[in-house]
């Protein structure tokens, strides 16, 4: 009786552990992702804004050709998977704020916001469906250039649900498309970078 007792207090205390980590985890990807995606979207929207406002005149404001948060989406679509949409839907509708204000969270606006939310990880999930799998995952392991499709796929899906919910011309659809891809490849090629100086000096990135 002692001794079956004591396995259930063990059982107990191995799942309130397990839990306990689980919801450690959710909680630290939920301030990573968030940190990640406003540090980028302040970059895009205050540094590299008013740089392509300067050249690029007619330039609508709020349309950034380098914008940064979309690398942070997939790349959070990549490795967490569904999961990633809950972690990225508060900080996404607080920038889709900043942006938009009030008249952003009509029903259209919120739709906007949610294909932004959904893309990269609705992108992920379809090409599965026709045998690429570059999910975390998955047993295959994907290369940069897999992650890079995915987002591509990500940005058309994206475009269009705002296209749609904003009624913008193809030309401001382009825009947004041309900036999701460079935002990524930015993103894409410092994370290069630094797994290339971890691996330089000999720290595994995931230990």
């Amino acid at each position: 009786m002692e001794h079956k007792d004591h396995h259930t207090r063990l059982q107990k205390n191995s799942s309130r552990l397990t839990m306990n980590s689980t919801v450690s985890y959710y909680l630290l990807s939920f301030v990573i992702v968030s940190v990640a995606f406003l540090v980028t979207f302040v970059i895009s929207i205050h540094l590299i804004n008013p740089l392509q406002q300067r050249f690029f005149t007619g330039q609508t404001e709020y349309v950034s050709l380098i914008y940064l948060p979309h690398g942070v989406r997939v790349l959070s679509a990549w490795l967490l998977g569904w999961k990633s949409i809950p972690i990225i839907t508060l900080v996404t509708l607080y920038t889709h704020w900043l942006v938009f204000g009030a008249s952003g969270f009509s029903i259209m606006g919120i739709a906007g916001a949610m294909s932004g939310i959904t893309c990269a990880t609705f992108s992920f999930w379809t090409l599965a469906k026709f045998g690429m799998d570059f999910r975390i995952s998955s047993a295959k392991v994907a290369n940069w250039r897999d992650v890079f499709l995915a987002g591509c796929l990500a940005s058309v899906m994206s475009s269009y649900g705002v296209g749609l919910a904003f009624q913008h011309d193809v030309v401001t659809l382009a825009k947004y498309f041309v900036g999701d891809l460079t935002g990524m490849f930015v993103c894409l090629f410092v994370l290069m970078l630094v797994f290339k100086a971890l691996r330089k000096n000999k720290v595994r990135p995931y230990t």
